[in-house]
């Protein structure tokens, strides 16, 4: 049995308030979990596939539409916008990037280097897009995410965590 001075009782919690306040405590968890949990195959809806595409074709169609703002281009922006114009699925693979720098003069002339750092120029940006999109994407899932079954999860947690922490409690008043 705990002796206590008198007026100063220290544990002022009804068992009813530990109860409450846990709750409280463990459905605040699972709204955060709502967030921290991570995607499911089941929620990721989007291949993954037509979101690399999808960012080439836009920053593709964003350095054509610069290098027609420009006026004026060199041989290798002219290529390049051609490429790009004429809708060929196939346009940046080896094979045919070796072709069109082979045209322009070859690897070691001025528009064959400048035709390869176009192609790597687009694709550095392309890959940064990617990576925001990506990010975007998840952010965006999880904020759809229905938050119901977090809540009554966390609830119930924090719920059981009081009524078991009133239930093993060794203070008894006498």
């Amino acid at each position: 049995m705990t002796v206590r001075a008198v007026g100063q009782n220290e544990n002022n919690n009804s068992r009813l308030g530990v109860i409450v306040k846990s709750t409280a405590a463990g459905t605040a968890a699972g709204y955060a979990m709502k967030w921290l949990w991570p995607i499911q195959k089941q929620e990721d809806t989007i291949n993954k596939r037509a979101m690399i595409n999808y960012c080439r074709k836009v920053t593709n169609k964003a350095k054509v539409q610069e290098y027609k703002n420009l006026g004026v281009k060199t041989k290798a922006q002219d290529v390049f916008v051609k490429m790009i114009e004429s809708g060929d699925k196939d346009a940046f693979k080896k094979e045919v990037l070796a072709k069109k720098v082979a045209i322009l003069g070859g690897e070691a002339s001025v528009d064959g280097k400048e035709f390869r750092g176009i192609i790597r120029s687009v694709n550095e940006s392309s890959k940064e897009m990617m990576k925001r999109f990506a990010v975007s994407y998840r952010i965006m899932l999880k904020k759809i995410r229905q938050p119901i079954p977090f809540l009554v999860a966390g609830a119930g947690i924090g719920f059981f965590t009081g009524f078991t922490h009133n239930v093993m409690k060794c203070d008894y008043d006498a």
